[in-house]
């Protein structure tokens, strides 16, 4: 299985997304080319985020109808993986329908798959349990248990504390850098090796699993563990 991957941020998803297909898939071999895919291959690209990722998309499908049309080794599938911050599914799915139509461009036999996160990728980050401190210390902490507790509810339904000041994305990555200093730990969207661990991964799996938390990143394992694992 081959698959062309194009992700909406710079810094986060391209290094957790090679992470963990790592961990669920290591028979996938990443290339850095295209062109150069040969069995069980991902690409992965940057779409440098909303709305560029729509051009990007476009492009991508041109890019994949050519290389399959020559023969040899094929895409199976275009992944967008992206955040839906304050839009839905529906919304991100018509965006793209539009830019593919303006373009007058449509994939050649493989589907577009689309994964959002929900509200953000830190969105499932949130789903760790056992990073969670039921008796938090800070009082940064504290204010945003009181606000929501995302060991007990699920992250996706997460507001924003203040909607005035923080939207929910912001929001989502300011509650998770605080999970983390209960912990003294540290995360950033340019340092995310925390996050790429197996065991972290299997925190959020199990999670997913024991529960009706995280649907959106369940459905993104589901599909990685179904059609990439051999």
């Amino acid at each position: 299985m081959n698959a062309y991957i194009i992700v909406e941020g710079e810094q986060t998803e391209m290094t957790v997304y090679p992470a963990w297909i790592s961990i669920i898939a290591p028979n996938m071999q990443r290339v850095l080319d295209a062109r150069d895919i040969t069995h069980d291959s991902y690409v992965l690209f940057c779409g440098y985020g909303i709305p560029h990722i729509f051009q990007h998309v476009v492009n991508s499908v041109k890019d994949i109808n050519d290389i399959n049309s020559r023969g040899n080794s094929t895409y199976d599938y275009l992944i967008v993986c992206l955040d839906t911050e304050e839009e839905t599914r529906e919304d991100i799915e018509n965006h793209l329908r539009d830019y593919m139509t303006k373009a007058g461009v449509l994939p050649q036999g493989y589907p577009i798959i689309i994964f959002e996160h929900k509200v953000c990728m830190e969105t499932w980050f949130l789903g760790n349990r056992r990073l969670f401190k039921d008796n938090p210390n800070g009082d940064e902490m504290i204010k945003y248990l009181r606000h929501f507790n995302v060991k007990q509810e699920n992250p996706e339904n997460m507001e924003s504390i203040a909607p005035d000041r923080w939207n929910k994305a912001s929001f989502h990555l300011k509650y998770l850098k605080a999970m983390f200093a209960e912990r003294n730990l540290k995360y950033d969207k340019n340092k995310t090796d925390v996050v790429c661990t197996p065991e972290y991964l299997n925190e959020l799996i199990v999670r997913y699993e024991q529960t009706s938390h995280l649907k959106t990143f369940g459905s993104w394992y589901e599909f990685v563990k179904n059609n990439m694992l051999r």
